[in-house]
């Protein structure tokens, strides 16, 4: 039985080493923590108190944690770069990108083919972003390109994305919606952190993927792979429920239930093995989209490294079947890995 794969790992980013990275005159910058929004008003040092987790982890530590976990690959995304949708100025955008994913190719990617990469694309400007995911995927050897789920001036589903979502389907890689920026989502003025990622997570996938149904893009690019990542499943049945009620009340018009789009084998989810609302969710749309993701070495350490493949391994209310799937085949589907 082949081993486990990890959708959705992380990177925390060697800000003085991308720097080397980047083009010039860029490649002069000096003050290496500035050349990225430094996260929205929830993200602090003093809002994580843990000192067993955000260790930065290079592809030996990453490798031994894979090992540990009985893990075949993982997929690398970034950390800063989550916020990267807050960044207004074009062309440091598309520098930025290009320095970022040459940096997670030479300190990752060409050090073991069990690390994957996910390229970071200037969303800011879409035919750079083009550009940018071709390069990563046809010489930088990634699976995809990465969208942050919250930030951008645009909603992740608007024609203005359609030409990088035509270039995805030409070249058969995913494309992955990621948290991370909690800014904007109705809650700025909340002082708890914990509380602000449980919201702040779940709530832009869901506008995400609504947007992507409501406004015909799903329907554009029938055969577009997409993930929607860290932010668990209690937001699915959610969707399904308030979208239906429109489809049948409200005057909502769409060529398919939410729930087939959800069946069509092209939208992947990433999962929590003790979330009880994962076994609800395969009721509601079968268990083809869900997969495991560890998001080490962000809030999981080491020494529980197995906590999260058990959980899923342990629980009852979910076929064992099912659990191969999350733990297996699915993401190898999302990443075009079959």
């Amino acid at each position: 039985m082949p081993g486990y794969v990890d959708a959705d790992g992380h990177v925390i980013e060697d800000l003085d080493a991308i720097i080397k990275f980047l083009d010039p005159p860029y490649d002069q910058t000096r003050n290496a923590w500035g050349v990225l929004p430094g996260g929205d008003r929830f993200h602090t040092r003093a809002s994580i108190n843990r000192p067993d987790i955000f260790q930065p982890a290079d592809h030996k530590r990453w490798t031994g944690f894979m090992d540990k976990t009985g893990t075949d690959w993982a997929v690398l995304y970034p950390t800063r770069g989550l916020f990267y949708g807050r960044l207004h100025f074009e062309d440091w955008a598309i520098v930025y990108a290009r320095g970022y994913n040459n940096w997670l190719h030479d300190a990752f990617i060409r050090q073991t083919p069990r690390l994957r990469g996910v390229g970071l694309l200037p969303m800011q400007n879409v035919q750079a972003a083009i550009t940018e995911l071709k390069r990563c995927v046809k010489d930088l050897g990634m699976v995809g390109g990465m969208i942050p789920s919250n930030g951008l001036g645009l909603h992740i589903g608007a024609k203005e994305y359609w030409p990088l979502y035509a270039a995805a389907v030409e070249l058969d890689c995913v494309l992955a919606i990621h948290g991370g920026n909690y800014e904007n989502l109705g809650f700025d003025t909340m002082t708890n952190f914990p509380a602000s990622r449980a919201l702040g997570m779940p709530l832009p996938l869901l506008n995400g993927l609504t947007g992507m149904m409501v406004g015909g893009m799903l329907d554009e690019f029938p055969t577009l792979r997409l993930g929607f990542m860290e932010g668990g499943t209690a937001w699915i049945p959610l969707l399904l429920d308030r979208l239906g009620r429109e489809q049948e009340y409200g005057g909502l018009e769409l060529k398919h239930h939410p729930e087939e789009y959800f069946r069509s084998g092209r939208i992947f989810v990433g999962c929590e093995g003790n979330e009880q609302a994962l076994a609800y969710a395969i009721q509601r749309v079968g268990p083809e989209p869900f997969m495991f993701a560890s998001d080490f070495p962000h809030e999981i350490s080491e020494a529980n490294a197995m906590e999260e493949i058990d959980e899923i391994l342990e629980r009852e209310d979910i076929q064992e079947e099912h659990k191969m799937l999350i733990l297996h085949e699915n993401a190898r589907r999302m990443y075009g890995e079959l």
